[in-house]
């Protein structure tokens, strides 16, 4: 089993075909240290992808990158053209536009709008100046709308953006990937393009160190936290059935607030633990198993730490108090709130499709798109 950055099902594109007016020559061209401009998002956003290229509106100048070139469809200058043109050249369903004058995009921002993709037309992240939508991921089904609105000239894209089914990424939300103060800075003049020069040391920096500590560990471990008879390992139970049927070794850990008890009375074991063994072990030729006293209750952590055998992946039901990535499980029929904030999770399941706003929301019988969501976050990638 394979674990990769890339984004599954994302296409990136980066459009070159802006008049650089401001700049008075191809800003795309403009050399950042010892690359242009363009060939920085390039190499960025290069392992994300199988299918990255650049959109413009001739292909000689930017052959030289190595990266397929899509010609823009209409011979009038407009940014929504140049991402209409992207997302009907993308091989995949999703494509990731960037501008080609944000040199300091981060690859990890992909993966964090890429969890949203297969729920919205549109996924924008939002700044402090606003809506970003020129390092954004639109979807196939934005064709029919983009076309509309070309073919009446209505070349702006945030009205457009009010009649897709958009999610916006609130910025608080992109702090754990990259810096936002960095990631949505244009160089469209010289001055612009002087302060890239003295932000660059800092973009190294912020890579080196914060990105290292932000990227999913080794084994993911994910959380599934709810109600009590919220459904949890119903659901769980069909997740691990998924997973397996596309070649995932799962592990699963359960916070019990009771006590319990995993050997039946009477038994040799429970009659060895009874007299005050500290630790229990029966093996057979299918099955290995411990019961261990404690005097404390071991942390989630301690718990995926001790697990040995390899395994892509650690899920988890119940520990709500834990650090780790939470999704909440929550059935109408129990409850019609949360048992968590919805900052303290990355996703929601349940049977109201309104139980979340700021967090993608699956239904209860969305095993699929839950096993996608998995997939992108963890960067979970099958060898079947």
């Amino acid at each position: 089993m394979k674990r990769d950055c890339k984004t599954p099902n994302l296409s990136v594109a980066i459009l070159a075909g802006g008049e650089s007016r401001r700049m008075q020559r191809n800003k795309a061209l403009e050399m950042l240290m010892d690359k242009p401009l363009i060939a920085h998002i390039i190499d960025s956003l290069r392992p994300v992808t199988d299918d990255l290229f650049i959109v413009a509106k001739e292909k000689a100048t930017y052959q030289q990158f190595g990266v397929p070139v899509c010609l823009d469809r209409y011979n009038f200058q407009a940014s929504l053209v140049g991402i209409h043109a992207a997302v009907d050249f993308s091989q995949h369903d999703c494509c990731l536009v960037v501008a080609c004058d944000m040199p300091f995009v981060e690859p990890c921002l992909a993966g964090l709008l890429g969890a949203f993709s297969d729920r919205y037309d549109a996924v924008v992240p939002l700044s402090w100046r606003g809506r970003e939508p020129l390092l954004a991921i639109y979807s196939k089904s934005c064709l029919p709308s983009m076309q509309a609105c070309i073919g009446k000239k209505d070349l702006a894209i945030q009205p457009l953006l009010d009649v897709l089914n958009t999610k916006y990424v609130e910025t608080e939300k992109l702090t754990g990937c990259c810096d936002p103060s960095l990631v949505f800075k244009n160089v469209n003049s010289e001055i612009e393009l002087a302060l890239a020069h003295v932000l660059y040391t800092r973009v190294v920096k912020h890579r080196r160190d914060g990105l290292a500590a932000s990227r999913p560990p080794a084994r993911p471990l994910i959380c599934f936290v709810g109600k009590k008879n919220s459904g949890k390992t119903t659901f769980l139970e069909k997740l691990v059935r998924e997973l397996k049927s596309r070649g995932f070794k799962v592990a699963y850990l359960k916070h019990d607030a009771h006590e319990f008890e995993m050997d039946r009375k009477g038994t040799d074991t429970w009659r060895i633990a009874q007299a005050g063994a500290q630790s229990v072990t029966i093996c057979s030729r299918a099955v290995t198993a411990t019961v261990e006293t404690v005097t404390n209750e071991k942390s989630l952590e301690e718990l995926a730490s001790r697990i040995g055998e390899p395994v892509d992946i650690i899920v988890a039901e119940g520990y709500k108090q834990s650090a780790a990535d939470k999704v909440e499980i929550s059935r109408s029929g129990r409850s019609s709130s949360l048992a968590c904030h919805e900052d303290e999770l990355v996703a929601v399941i349940s049977d109201r499709p309104d139980a979340a706003s700021r967090v993608p929301t699956f239904d209860l019988n969305d095993v699929n798109g839950v096993t996608e969501f998995v997939m992108n976050r963890y960067r979970l990638i099958s060898d079947m």
